[in-house]
């Protein structure tokens, strides 16, 4: 299986990188993908450029190896629709079952992705845990809830599952507060994207 994490990094962390390696053995990825979007469109508009996140999530990865990153949808440029991206991976990694990778946040307002009720067709979707009341769990209408990891293994698509991973409560919001007054870092993102920060 291959997972894809999707996300701004805007900019990356240890939450992102610490929760992406929990869950790449969790559910015992073949390879897992950090994605970053090109112009997000839940968001409003990013804080670093695509450049700059890429070059922090490079640095990043030294120290989280197990991890890779896809750049394919800063290469299109524009917009990035999660549904296109995943028409692209499913060409590139035939025969492979793919799981995206998305927040409680992301999951609760789903139906307001492009072609929402299409995912089913394409990929597991996995769940990160978060603080939001994890009782508002449905099924997307499109999804059958999975409880058992080795289901995972056994379908191509269309199951939902909820991670274990641990919570990890970092937030891009925080850090750029943080960076914006000037407060220490540490413990927060790797020494390395720390220092590249400092530089720009």
């Amino acid at each position: 299986m291959i997972g894809i994490y999707g996300g701004s990094f805007d900019p990356v962390h240890l939450g992102h990188l610490k929760t992406a390696e929990s869950i790449k053995k969790e559910l015992n990825f073949e390879r897992l993908f950090l994605l970053p979007c090109c112009e997000p469109v839940h968001k409003k508009s990013l804080q670093y450029s695509s450049k700059q996140r890429l070059d922090m999530l490079s640095l990043a990865i030294r120290e989280f190896p197990s991890l890779e990153i896809d750049t394919r949808e800063i290469e299109r440029g524009g917009s990035s629709f999660m549904i296109d991206t995943l028409a692209d991976l499913l060409k590139e990694f035939k025969g492979k079952t793919i799981c995206l990778i998305i927040g409680m946040d992301s999951f609760i307002s789903f139906k307001t992705w492009k072609k929402w009720d299409e995912f089913a067709k394409l990929v597991h979707l996995i769940i990160l845990p978060r603080k939001i009341d994890q009782l508002s769990r449905n099924n997307l209408d499109t999804f059958e809830v999975a409880f058992d990891i080795k289901d995972l293994n056994d379908k191509p698509n269309g199951l939902l599952y909820f991670s274990n991973s641990e919570l990890i409560e970092i937030s891009s919001t925080d850090i750029r507060g943080k960076i914006a007054s000037i407060q220490n870092l540490d413990g927060l993102m790797p020494s390395s994207v720390i220092n590249y920060l400092q530089k720009i």
